[in-house]
C-alpha cells in the first residue's frame, strides 16, 4: 500500500523544541517531489514559529536520507533530453528552495544522523548548524556514479566545511566517509554511540533551547549570512550544471548503473 503523502514528514513542538522527521523509512528517506514539498512547507511555518528555541532535522528508520528518489530517476531515463531536463529543473528547483528555507531558519539548526546521509542527504547535513552523528553512520556523495555534479549547495558547503582539496577527492572518487573521519575534518561536531542518537541529540538541543534566545538568533546571523548569499547563487550554477549533465549519455549510463546496483564504466573506448 502507498504510504499517505501528509505522513512523509512530520513535525512537532514540545518545550521550545521543533522536530522534523522524514519519514519515508521504506525508501531509506529518499525525497520525492511530495516529499520536498511537506518538507519546505514545514519548514518555512518554522522560520515564522515565534515559540521555536531550537530545530531537529531527524529521520524514522535506519537511514537518515538516501538523497534523490529512485523512482524518479528512472523515470527519467524513459523521456526525451528535454523533458528530462525540464522535470530535473523543478525537482532540483524545489530541492534548493527547501536548503534556503533551512538556512532561514533563525534558532540553531541540529541535524541527527544515523545509517547514512548520500547525495542531497549530505548537503541537509551540512545546512544545519551542528551534526550528530551515530557511529556506523557514512556520509556518501554518490554524484559522481551517476555522470552527474551535487545539487543542494554542496559544492559551496563542503569546500567551506572541509576545503577544496578535500571535497573535490571526495566527490571525484566517491569517497564514502565515516563519521569518525568527517569529524575528523570538521564536518561532524558529535559522534555518539550506536543506540545513542536520540539521547545526544536531546541533551544538546535542550541545553541550546536554555540558553539567550536572542543572542543566540543574532550570533547564528552574525556567523552565517554570508554563507546564504553565496550559497544563493552557487545553487543557480548547480542546477544549471545538473541539467547539462542530464543532457549527456554518461548521465543516462550512470543512472542506470545505479538503478541495476552496480558501478559504471565511463572510460571511453
Amino acid at each position: 500500500m502507498e504510504q499517505d503523502t501528509k505522513t512523509l514528514v512530520g513535525f512537532h513542538l514540545e518545550n521550545g523544541v521543533g522536530y522534523i522527521t522524514l519519514n519515508r523509512p521504506q525508501a531509506r528517506n529518499s525525497i520525492n517531489e511530495a516529499m520536498f514539498e511537506l518538507l519546505l512547507d514545514i519548514l518555512q511555518q518554522c522560520e515564522k514559529l515565534d515559540q521555536l528555541r531550537v530545530l531537529v532535522l531527524r529521520s524514522q528508520g535506519s537511514v537518515f536520507c538516501a538523497g534523490g528518489d529512485i523512482h524518479f530517476f528512472s523515470q527519467l531515463l524513459t523521456v526525451s533530453t528535454a523533458e528530462r531536463q525540464q522535470q530535473l529543473a523543478r525537482y532540483i528547483g524545489l530541492a534548493h528552495r527547501t536548503i534556503e528555507a533551512l538556512l532561514a531558519i533563525p534558532c540553531p539548526v541540529v541535524a541527527a544522523l544515523q545509517g547514512a546521509a548520500a547525495g542531497y542527504g549530505m548537503s541537509l547535513g551540512c545546512a544545519a548548524d551542528i551534526i550528530i552523528a551515530e557511529q556506523g553512520c557514512q556520509l556518501v556523495p554518490a554524484y559522481n556514479e551517476l555522470g552527474a555534479t551535487p545539487d543542494g549547495g554542496l559544492t559551496y558547503l563542503l569546500p567551506t566545511l572541509i576545503g577544496n582539496k578535500r571535497t573535490l577527492e571526495m566527490l571525484w572518487l566517491n569517497r564514502n566517509l565515516t563519521v569518525e573521519e568527517a569529524q575528523n575534518w570538521g564536518l561532524v561536531n558529535r559522534v555518539c554511540p550506536a543506540g545513542a542518537l536520540d539521547q545526544a541529540v536531546e541533551e544538546v538541543a535542550v541545553s541550546l533551547s536554555r540558553g539567550p534566545e536572542h543572542a543566540q538568533r543574532n550570533l547564528k546571523r552574525l556567523v552565517t549570512q554570508h554563507l546564504r548569499l553565496q550559497l544563493s547563487r552557487q545553487m543557480e550554477q548547480e542546477l544549471n550544471s545538473f541539467l547539462s549533465c542530464a543532457a549527456t549519455a554518461e548521465f543516462v549510463k550512470g543512472v542506470q548503473a545505479f538503478l541495476e546496483r552496480h558501478t559504471a564504466a565511463f572510460k571511453k573506448d
